[in-house]
């Protein structure tokens, strides 16, 4: 017996279905994603399980394309070896191409198919299993302790250590971290102890009040500190790649909550909240900046003295905020002053020290490479001469101290934008949103045969047995972040090393210039198959010619091309052949 399981986003239910059922099923599906661009794609995830294992000798048109805890099973395409898997963290793509209805029919009028599924964990796929094993049984519901205590303890160690803690730390780093967390625990008993004397001294009486008061503000003091681990379970890596805008931000957040801890004599009534919701703020901007600053301290440093200088820093914090809090008593101890007049005189003291710390950040010069900072580098090295002519100035890259002076981050930026006639660059997309960028395909393709085009000339190559360590595709049809010529699609793949990835970046900056000429002087957008094929075998031709000297070029500009912050772990692709 075949079972087939279906699960949607929004809807499920289990099918326990002969081998013949399946297909039919199967072919269902294929037959909607083709007729409907809204039904394709949308997020149905394909299970296929089978209670014998030699499910390929009953039907040897059933191949098994995945290797990993979730297996899925598609029809042999009549053994077209163009069709490939490419997997994307628990994403896992197909591109098939259909088999041909007559002899006659080439490739080009036999468009790839792209299917993408979501795969499930080893414990996902083992409940999901039973419980099709268990339909029209009366069989007890198993509930497997170790299970559940396995996928809290992994969530825990994503939630409290350091990515790939194993290699990206030293051996003594979790004795360190165990140590510390024992004394700050004890050091937060002691703390709900003193205010609790605190509150005594200050003649609140005996009893349950003191104690009631001390619950409250450590309650308060609680759903600030929860807040910050959530924070910093979700930002991660960012710290490192986007030390300046995490800075800036995290001084409007500690404004903010301050700016709410100033309503709270409007509202006594509504103290915990709006204190809670406050100290969540406070706790977030002093991760934020105690996060960010090793990463902001090391800029500046030209010797082995980073210590030396964290500690001159902490020294010039603490003496600003005794300054500032002599002048915030100052204020406050001003003769009738108001609720009102404190509110009206802490806006213009927090527009000025988000200004200060906007100022501060334009002197600080970050040497690492990401989205944002590699477009300024190649701004003006990658240009065109007056015969056509492609050319690379190595002396035109910008320095690490020319890209900050001029680096936007006060927003975080994940894509090169669209200018004009020149098509953006979209680094690490998840295959299956692809579809979401195009909004109208041009002629009488379909969205689902324009992205399933682009996908397959991307990831073709390593298939036929390219090294490839990085994939660009371009499509036209694409319109997100406003593109008026299409955008460039870049992935990763998970054996890239700092070079691959150097050069991905390099490839699709010098394949968005080829596109851009082409439609400057042509006067219309770049869609012709066969103009795109041309202007890729150019890029890839000057990439290799160039590749060295650029690489070199980067690192004597001053770069640090040791780490890369490109793309997320998850979101790096691996391609195989079917």
């Amino acid at each position: 017996m075949y079972f087939r399981v279906v699960q949607l986003q929004k809807r499920g239910w289990i099918l326990t279905t002969p081998l013949q059922t399946a297909k039919r099923h199967v072919d269902f599906c294929q037959q909607r994603w083709s007729a409907a661009v809204h039904s394709w794609n949308t997020g149905v995830r394909h299970s296929f399980y089978s209670t014998k294992p030699d499910i390929q000798q009953q039907d040897p048109q059933w191949q098994e394309q995945s290797k990993n805890y979730h297996s899925i099973r598609t029809l042999d395409q009549r053994h077209d070896n163009s069709s490939f898997v490419v997997r994307q963290g628990r994403l896992v793509s197909t591109v098939t191409m259909p088999p041909p209805k007559h002899a006659q029919q080439d490739d080009h009028d036999r468009p790839p198919l792209l299917v993408s599924v979501t795969s499930v964990s080893r414990y996902q796929r083992k409940r999901i299993l039973s419980r099709v094993l268990r339909i029209g049984t009366n069989e007890p519901k198993k509930i497997t302790v170790s299970s559940y205590s396995q996928q809290l303890v992994a969530k825990a160690l994503r939630a409290f250590l350091p990515a790939d803690y194993k290699n990206s730390v030293t051996p003594e780093y979790l004795s360190y971290a165990k140590w510390q967390f024992v004394h700050n625990v004890l050091g937060s008993a002691s703390g709900v102890l003193a205010t609790q004397a605190m509150l005594y001294a200050m003649g609140l009486g005996s009893g349950a009040l003191p104690l009631s008061a001390a619950i409250n503000w450590v309650i308060k003091d609680g759903f600030g500190q929860f807040g910050g681990v959530v924070y910093a379970t979700m930002v991660g890596q960012k710290f490192d790649s986007d030390p300046k805008h995490l800075r800036f931000w995290s001084a409007v957040w500690l404004q903010t909550a301050t700016w709410l801890e100033m309503l709270t004599p409007l509202f006594p009534h509504l103290f915990l909240v709006i204190g809670s919701v406050a100290n969540i703020g406070k706790n977030i901007s002093w991760l934020a900046m105690s996060a960010t600053k090793a990463s902001i301290n090391k800029t500046f440093c030209l010797k082995e003295n980073l210590g030396d200088l964290t500690a001159k820093h902490g020294s010039q914090s603490t003496a600003a905020g005794l300054i500032g809090t002599a002048f915030g008593i100052l204020i406050g101890a001003t003769a009738d002053i108001s609720v009102y007049t404190l509110i009206l005189g802490f806006v213009p003291i927090s527009i000025a020290s988000l200004w200060g710390n906007y100022r501060s950040l334009l002197y600080t010069i970050t040497p690492t490479l990401n989205v944002e900072r590699s477009r300024l580098m190649l701004k003006d090295a990658i240009t065109h001469s007056t015969d056509g002519q492609l050319i690379f100035s190595p002396e035109l890259l910008k320095t690490p101290r020319q890209v900050s002076a001029v680096e936007r981050f006060m927003r975080e930026i994940s894509h090169v934008e669209p200018r004009g006639l020149r098509p953006g660059i979209v680094v690490s997309p998840k295959l299956d949103r692809l579809h979401h960028d195009v909004r109208l395909c041009r002629g009488t393709e379909s969205v689902q045969v324009c992205v399933s085009r682009m996908v397959n000339s991307a990831f073709k190559p390593a298939v036929n047995g390219a090294n490839k360590r990085y994939y660009v595709g371009y499509l036209p049809q694409s319109t997100i972040n406003g593109a008026s010529n299409g955008n460039l699609y870049l992935w990763f793949s998970t054996r890239a090393g700092n070079r691959n990835t150097l050069l991905g970046v390099y490839h699709a900056s010098v394949l968005q210039e080829l596109i851009c000429s082409h439609a400057t002087r042509s006067g219309s957008q770049v869609s012709d198959p066969a103009v795109i094929a041309d202007l890729e075998g150019k890029a890839r031709e000057f990439v290799k010619y160039t590749a060295d000297v650029f690489c070199d070029s980067v690192v004597q500009q001053g770069w640090d091309v040791t780490t890369m912050y490109f793309s997320k772990r998850s979101d790096l692709v691996e391609v195989e052949a079917i």
